[in-house]
């Protein structure tokens, strides 16, 4: 089983060399498990411990940590130093761990290289939640050729030109294979990143893919880019999207941020009718009440200044 060498703090995370940290177990409470992202410069870090840090404070309850990064920058496709020589052997790793905490709930979590992690062993493993910011749906180069989306074809091809035993090419795939239990909560920007040449972001092609498995949901934000977790973290809205998709509860009501404000006075100018608008923001979680005083403030605007 994997086990805890002391419990985390803030200082050992950021410093630690390790692949892998276990926090301190509490068994029976809900077990999250995150997936770091690809860093090319240094070791990638771990991710979203400060952020289980706040939900263990707006919950009252502790949770269990487990964090994972790939120093490999390969999607998780070789395995990871400790746990297991290839996916399989992590796998079985991660389930002994989950068996032996037995927990209420597990929750996988990642963005980007990590959401590919967290999707891939979350469907192997069969865990209750899967929450990905920006994944990809496919690890092929075949496949990226077809679908023009070559932002990591060098990745492909170095993991390609010398395979692991184990490897998994198409998540969807695998998701369909090893059935469909987990809740998949896939959060991605619209917004091409800086240089691109399409008139949408990438990340919307996986999205699309993803959503056709019966228990995705998809969460569009139209001004992020991939680097979806720092415009929510820039906008304020992570940490309710975290309490919402993790613990399954609602956070304080708060205005409606940068994109929504965005989103509805341009939809408002498009003339689209004001309840759909509503309804959709209530529906990706926003307060219905705050929801309305922005719709009203943006109408005030443009009858009071549109000449």
């Amino acid at each position: 089983m994997i086990t805890a060498a002391r419990p985390l703090d803030y200082d050992l995370v950021a410093t630690s060399d390790a692949p892998f940290l276990v926090d301190q177990v509490h068994p029976g409470e809900m077990l999250c498990i995150t997936f770091g992202f690809v860093d090319w410069e240094r070791r990638p870090d771990f991710a979203f411990f400060g952020r289980l840090k706040k939900l263990e404070a707006m919950s009252g309850a502790p949770l269990n940590k487990v964090l994972l990064r790939d120093p490999a920058n390969a999607w998780y496709q070789r395995g990871l130093p400790g746990l297991g020589a290839d996916i399989d052997a992590v796998a079985a790793r991660l389930g002994e761990a989950i068996a032996a905490i037995a927990p209420k709930k597990t929750v996988f979590i990642g963005q980007s290289m990590g959401a590919y992690g967290a999707i891939m062993f979350g469907a192997l493993l069969q865990v209750d939640t899967i929450l990905a910011f920006g994944p990809l749906s496919f690890f092929d180069p075949v496949s990226a050729l077809a679908y023009h989306d070559r932002r990591w074809l060098a990745s492909m091809l170095e993991v390609y030109q010398s395979p692991p035993p184990v490897m998994h090419r198409d998540l969807v795939a695998l998701f369909r294979a090893h059935g469909t239990r987990p809740d998949l909560h896939v959060v991605f920007g619209t917004r091409p990143d800086t240089g691109a040449s399409e008139s949408t972001g990438l990340d919307v092609l996986h999205a699309m893919r993803f959503a056709a498995l019966p228990n995705c949901r998809i969460q569009p934000f139209p001004t992020a880019g991939h680097a979806v977790v720092k415009y929510l973290i820039d906008t304020g809205q992570i940490d309710g999207l975290f309490a919402r998709r993790v613990l399954g509860v609602a956070s304080k009501p708060a205005e409606p941020a940068g994109d929504w404000m965005g989103w509805l006075a341009e939809n408002v100018a498009l003339g689209a009718d004001l309840d759909d608008l509503i309804a959709t923001m209530v529906r990706e979680g926003a307060d219905e009440r705050l929801s309305r005083a922005a719709l009203d403030r943006i109408i005030q605007a443009a009858t009071s200044g549109g000449g």
